[in-house]
């Protein structure tokens, strides 16, 4: 079962770092876990006639000097800051191995859809990069999630996801609806002459029923479930809106050849069209 005993926030100093400092010191408090920050200067080129080192050590500086307003503005009364001078990703989920963190909290960095595709983000090179589950905040959050849905695509990870979706759930006091998306090129290239549409939505309920069988669900804990047809990240993001859903958990993978060779990950296409905190969970090792 997905136990949370101790958080990680990263913060940049920047409004984005913010909502991770004060949304992970939340989840700390409410989980009664452990809390770190880690801060990451990153390596940027030198003005000619500066010394390098000199001119690293003082944008670190400032750096420590943002984050810990931040930790204080956040009420965070004692934790460890690890500031850094390096490259962001790599160097925050190295720094969670270190300390063992059962999740790493990130700010969304909201830009233009060109440039979001051209050179990504921190948060998607972290969720690519961790071995531990990964919570992309939007804001500032200091209240439970009310409502989370949990994406399942029936694979070998979807027992890890329910599991980290119904811990989420339990903690926040939250209502729960799995969701499976079926897509349109599966029944083809499993031969579709074999299966009419209604057998094939049968099936994938009855997949659905039987993932969900294999996760502890307390008796206090309802969830209700919802099996769709279409492109999944855009499905996703379609039942999150129409639920009202203001957190979605998925795993860290796509949902078909066809789609990653495309699109990217579906957990990418989420973070990139969505506008709602994600709580990823990487794939087993």
């Amino acid at each position: 079962m997905y136990n949370l005993d101790r958080v990680l926030a990263a913060s940049d100093g920047s409004e984005h770092g913010m909502c991770a400092v004060v949304t992970s010191a939340y989840c700390a408090r409410r989980s009664g876990a452990s809390l770190d920050v880690v801060a990451v200067a990153e390596s940027v080129l030198t003005p000619l006639g500066i010394d390098a080192a000199l001119y690293e050590n003082t944008y670190a500086e400032e750096l420590r000097d943002k984050v810990e307003v931040q930790m204080a503005q956040a009420e965070i009364a004692e934790a460890p800051l690890h500031l850094h001078v390096g490259l962001a990703a790599p160097t925050i989920t190295r720094v969670a191995e270190d300390v063992g963190a059962d999740l790493i909290v990130v700010g969304a960095h909201l830009r233009p859809a060109v440039a979001r595709f051209l050179v990504g983000s921190t948060a998607e090179r972290v969720i690519r990069m961790a071995r531990r589950p990964v919570l992309v905040t939007i804001d500032q959050r200091r209240e439970p999630f009310r409502r989370v849905l949990v994406t399942v695509d029936l694979s070998g990870q979807s027992q890890r996801v329910l599991e980290a979706a119904v811990a989420t759930a339990l903690a926040c006091g939250s209502e729960l609806r799995a969701l499976y998306v079926q897509d349109r090129l599966t029944p083809m290239l499993l031969e579709a002459a074999l299966f009419d549409e209604k057998e094939t939505r049968h099936h994938a309920r009855s997949q659905l029923k039987k993932t969900l069988a294999k996760v502890a669900v307390p008796s206090e804990l309802m969830v209700s479930q919802d099996v769709r047809e279409g492109h999944a990240g855009q499905e996703i993001l379609h039942a999150a809106e129409e639920w009202d859903a203001d957190l979605i958990v998925m795993g860290a993978h796509g949902f078909g050849f066809f789609n990653r060779l495309l699109l990217g990950s579906i957990s990418t296409y989420v973070l990139r069209h969505g506008q709602r905190a994600t709580l990823v969970v990487p794939r087993p090792e």
